[in-house]
């Protein structure tokens, strides 16, 4: 009997089929990992923008409106006597001063709207820069005393 070293056809397409095998099961669970990750991502900005519209009712008790455009909004607060642009810049939605100062509310925001829905409500869109889109209602009411 002659002693042959190496593996036989067998052998190699049986441990080609265990190596395709493993393969396919990791490619399988890191395209589930990445949709998991996606979805997270989006809870989050969920919660981001949830809080955002719930800051901005809060603090626009004392904002009047001065004029609506589909980037911006500008507003004038009657309590500190300032007025204040609302719009993205720079993948930021933040409240600008006309001084140059901001606060920042939401970051990788690609592109905002706003549209007027009835008198003191304002619809605002929100595009982030993985393409999650948020459509919000905010109520934006003067304060008077």
């Amino acid at each position: 009997m002659v002693k042959r070293r190496g593996f036989t056809l067998v052998e190699c397409m049986i441990s080609l089929l265990i190596f395709s095998s493993i393969l396919l099961v990791l490619v399988i669970s890191s395209q589930g990992l990445q949709q998991v990750k996606q979805h997270q991502k989006t809870d989050i900005q969920k919660v981001l923008v949830n809080q955002f519209v719930k800051r901005l009712e809060i603090d626009a008790m004392h904002y009047r409106v001065i004029e609506i455009s589909d980037y911006d909004l500008t507003i004038f607060n009657t309590k500190t006597n300032t007025h204040y642009q609302l719009g993205v810049r720079g993948y930021c939605l933040c409240l600008y001063r006309y001084n140059g100062k901001f606060m920042s509310y939401l970051r990788h925001v690609k592109h905002v709207g706003f549209k007027k829905i009835a008198p003191h409500l304002y619809q605002i869109t929100l595009i982030f820069t993985n393409d999650a889109v948020f459509k919000e209602e905010v109520y934006i009411n003067e304060y008077t005393t």
